[in-house]
């Protein structure tokens, strides 16, 4: 009994410093503020979510899962992809809403450096842009990708929104990442709650935050600033990019 107060207790103390602080709590309990417009979406803004489910069947070799880009306002399925093996090293296709296949491959398959997007006619949508080299000249570089159009002319860059030096320097992982046109925000990345009925009391909220949460990409106005098959290739190299876990 007393235990169950103890978390009763905490979950109480994590949901007041969201609440009074204009803070945001993540997939892993942790409370962070809310810089430039906020990480919960309004109303007015588009948001993609990404959610991963398991085909079952007759799957492809290396098969590991399926990812599904939904539209919140439509529910409907806006672009998904059956991820074979790693996505920065394979060729993979995606398939839009009207079940049309797209494609995006690495520029090469020994250190890729550039992913390309096509779209059913082959043109290219879309390439994501890896600032390998301003990494190793610049440790304190804040673009992770850079996303050019067909003529590889940069249309949006993904960059930290980290503002510390001292946690760049020392590997803090990042908490947004937005995406810019220019020097204005266009799109963030955000962790989303699970669609599920709004929880009441301590317990209900406490058993939300456990249940864990969705990728998404919410735009800052209400047109989705990305193709969905684009929006999906660049979240599924930006994951491999990103991943510490070894």
């Amino acid at each position: 009994m007393k235990r169950m107060l103890t978390v009763v207790a905490l979950c109480a103390a994590m949901i007041a410093m969201a609440g009074t602080a204009g803070a945001t709590i993540d997939w892993a309990g942790n409370v962070f503020p809310n810089n430039g417009f906020a990480t919960a979406p309004t109303g007015d803004q588009a948001v993609y979510r990404v959610r991963r489910v398991h085909r079952r069947g007759d799957v492809p070799k290396k098969y590991r899962h399926t990812l599904e880009l939904t539209d919140d306002r439509t529910q409907q399925v806006m672009a998904a992809c059956d991820l074979i093996g790693r996505a920065t090293f394979t060729t993979l296709a995606i398939t839009d809403e009207d079940q049309r296949d797209w494609q995006m491959r690495p520029n090469r398959k020994v250190m890729p450096s550039r992913w390309i997007v096509t779209d059913p006619d082959g043109r290219i949508a879309m390439q994501f842009d890896q600032k390998m080299l301003g990494k190793l000249v610049n440790p304190l570089y804040r673009v992770a990708l850079a996303l050019l159009d067909g003529e590889g002319e940069q249309v949006y860059r993904l960059v930290d929104q980290r503002t510390s030096t001292p946690d760049r320097i020392f590997g803090v992982p990042p908490r947004e990442w937005a995406l810019l046109a220019g020097d204005k925000p266009a799109a963030k990345l955000a962790r989303l709650p699970k669609q599920k009925e709004k929880p009441t009391g301590a317990l209900g909220k406490l058993r939300s935050l456990l249940a864990g949460s969705d990728q998404g990409i919410i735009s800052a106005g209400p047109d989705h600033v990305l193709a969905a098959p684009v929006a999906l290739g660049m979240l599924m190299v930006f994951d491999e990019l990103t991943d510490t876990s070894g």
